[in-house]
Order: C-alpha cells, then structure tokens, then sequence
C-alpha cells in the first residue's frame, strides 16, 4: 500500500469515526447535545498531519449535526472543530509528549467552546448560552484525558511512529531553497575572501 493510499484511508477512517462517535453517541442537552466524538479530534491531531487533521475534525463534525438534524449549527461546527483541531495539532503533532498532548487538546476544546458560546449568544441570547457553558465543558472533561492517554498509548507502537513518519507531509520546495542556499553563501564567502585578499595584494610594497 502506498503512501497516498495509506494517507486517504487513515483520512477516511477518522472522518467516519469523529460522524459516527458524534452523531451517534450522543446526550442531548438545553441548547444541543454532547458526544465522545472530540476524542477521535484529538486522536486524529496526533496521527494525522495538520491539514488532513483539520480538514476530518471539521467535516466529520458538521455532517454528524447533518444527520442529528442540527443543521443550524453546521456552520460554527464547521468553524469550531477546524480551529480546536488546527490547535491541537500544532502543539502536539510534530514533538508529541503528554503534556503537549493534555495542553494541546486543552486549548483547542477551550477555543471550541467559546465559539459555541459566541454562536449560541447570538442566536438564544448570552444569558442562555452561558448558562449552557457547564454542559458545553462535558465534552473537554472526557475528550482531553481519555484522548490524551491513547495517544500515549499509541505514541509507544512502533508501527504507529512508523507510518505517522510515511505519511507525513514533506514540503521539498523549503528542502531545496535550504539546500541551494548553503552553495550561494559558500560562494559568497569565497568571493569575499578573494576580494580580501586582492586587497592584501594591493597593499604590499
């Protein structure tokens, strides 16, 4: 299997579990409903690159309002799930350790909320959506420790470390102007130090 192909499926299979977990596995509340699906989020930040991460936490998130007919909310889902990812995944994705994994996912959930918290203003008043904000917090309360330790877990197979290294996104464009950028300055310093020592050579008697 190769890399693209490896990289789709991995892309598909978190896509389809962040709908299922949130579509599916659902409590409803005042102003909408919690779901486990945030741990799949943060899971995805850990194993898959950043835009992939994004693009599965966005899209799988606003299909699941879709299909729990939550139509209203697909926009801010859309929005909110792609920055709690895209958060996630530049603490975590690239050095990834417990910590920045519980801070990453943290911060993301945080970021997750408050735009709710603005959407649901907006629509039911901000006294409503404040007073939703407790049940809003549910999901974090899982999806940080519980998502955190599978990534730990997960951090530790080497067919894991392997592939997240396969499919990663490499950008040759940067290794190329990094590479052609050290024979430049080699023949700058040369040139420079020809130039000097011309000027050596005019100044002897």
């Amino acid at each position: 299997m190769n890399k693209n192909l490896k990289s789709l499926s991995l892309t598909a299979l978190f896509a389809a579990l962040i709908l299922v977990a949130t579509a599916y596995l659902k409590i409803p509340i005042a102003l909408g409903y919690v779901h486990p699906g945030d741990v799949f989020i943060v899971i995805g930040c850990f194993m898959l690159p950043v835009p992939m991460a994004v693009g599965v936490a966005a899209l799988g998130s606003m299909l699941a309002d879709l299909i729990a007919g939550y139509v209203v909310y697909m926009p801010v889902t859309f929005f909110a799930k792609g920055v709690m990812a895209l958060a996630a995944s530049l603490i975590y994705y690239k050095k990834f350790r417990i910590w920045k994994a519980v801070l990453g996912s943290l911060a993301g959930s945080l970021i997750m909320v408050f735009a709710y918290f603005i959407f649901e203003g907006f629509m039911y008043g901000f006294p409503v959506a404040a007073a939703n904000i407790p049940a809003q917090l549910l999901q974090p309360l899982v999806a940080v420790p519980v998502g955190s330790a599978i990534c730990v877990a997960l951090s530790k197979i080497r067919y894991v470390a392997a592939l997240k290294e396969e499919i990663s996104i490499k950008y040759p464009a940067l290794r190329r102007i990094s590479a052609d950028k050290k024979p430049y300055d080699t023949m700058k310093v040369s040139e420079n130090t020809s130039e000097n020592a011309a000027e050596e050579h005019d100044r002897e008697p």
